[in-house]
């Protein structure tokens, strides 16, 4: 998939191939902390309401325990959302999802996610290290990304 970052869609995405994911305090739906555990080797980055729409129902039908077992997150940047949206109507929606979202509710703090609107980032780690960069808006190519399993490496598990 071709695809071309407008100015107002990201300005220098800092998140390349070969750097660590960037260590950011998320929270979850139900407002804990939610780091996202050492062995996870897929993030999903939703940027706008749009992407959003592509990955939930996946993630609906596949229920509770199913990014878990693909070693993947979901990260979703909702702070352009207006705070009331947020607290009386996306929240109460977000909490009742079998799966858990780390949140980024502050401005800049995931400006190094590259983005297109209407798309989600697929980004692939291996020892917390992004291995691979991919932005699809393609349901098919969102369930390969996280059906594809690499061979894992030797843990202190």
């Amino acid at each position: 998939m071709t695809f071309s970052l407008s100015a107002e869609e990201q300005a220098t995405p800092t998140l390349v191939v070969g750097n660590p994911l960037p260590e950011i305090n998320y929270t979850n739906q139900w407002e804990e902390p939610s780091p996202i555990p050492s062995e996870t080797t897929k993030v999903l980055f939703i940027s706008d309401m749009d992407a959003s729409k592509i990955i939930h129902p996946i993630l609906e039908k596949e229920g509770k325990g199913y990014l878990e077992s693909k070693q993947a997150v979901i990260v979703s940047d909702i702070h352009r959302m207006p705070s009331l949206i947020t607290k009386f109507v996306a929240l109460p929606k977000m909490k009742s999802y079998p799966y858990t979202l780390r949140l980024v509710r502050e401005e800049k703090v995931a400006d190094s996610f590259p983005r297109t609107k209407g798309s989600l980032t697929l980004i692939q780690l291996k020892e917390g290290k992004v291995t691979k960069i991919q932005i699809s808006n393609l349901e098919s190519e969102i369930r390969s990304f996280l059906e594809t399993q690499e061979k894992p490496s030797k843990s202190g598990r």
